[in-house]
């Protein structure tokens, strides 16, 4: 099933995706300290797959798509369905597509390391210590939900 809102994804963050460009370019990492402040307030998407499954408090269970480097597990995000289509394969291209706002996702994911946009030039890896600290700065300062974004299957050939 595909939602309307995820054909508004498509230009999703272009003109930030620009700008990691640039951001990973840069030696002094200046660059990277002036986009991360945006890209906390900014919404990213995450892979996942509905568990089935409740929490203790009524709420669904979501897995969130892992994959392995230097052999530890990391959790991906995304900019937009572009960065995303980097990790389908033949055997792998049924997924659930959540969008949420960066700091949230950092909360979320309480402390695990992260990587913006894998294999792909837009790339960037989070420490266990930044997705912390970044979540800790910027959470009080995301706006309140206003709705939740339902869960979306995409599937690609």
């Amino acid at each position: 099933m595909k939602y309307s809102w995820l054909e508004d994804l498509t230009d999703l963050n272009k003109e930030l995706d620009e700008r990691i460009l640039e951001a990973n370019e840069d030696t002094t990492l200046i660059k990277w300290s002036k986009l991360i402040p945006e890209l906390m307030m900014t919404d990213i998407l995450m892979v996942a797959q509905d568990s089935g499954a409740k929490n203790s408090v009524g709420e669904d269970i979501v897995n969130v798509l892992l994959i392995q480097k230097d052999g530890k597990s990391i959790i991906p995000f995304f900019t937009s369905p572009e960065r995303i289509k980097a990790m389908v394969t033949p055997e792998h291209n049924k997924f659930d597509i959540l969008r949420v706002n960066t700091a949230r996702f950092f909360k979320s994911i309480k402390g695990k390391p992260a990587v913006l946009n894998p294999l792909s030039p837009y790339t960037r890896v989070f420490t266990p210590f930044e997705t912390k600290i970044l979540c800790a700065e910027y959470i009080d300062k995301v706006p309140p939900l206003e709705n939740v974004q339902p869960a979306v299957s995409e599937e690609n050939s």
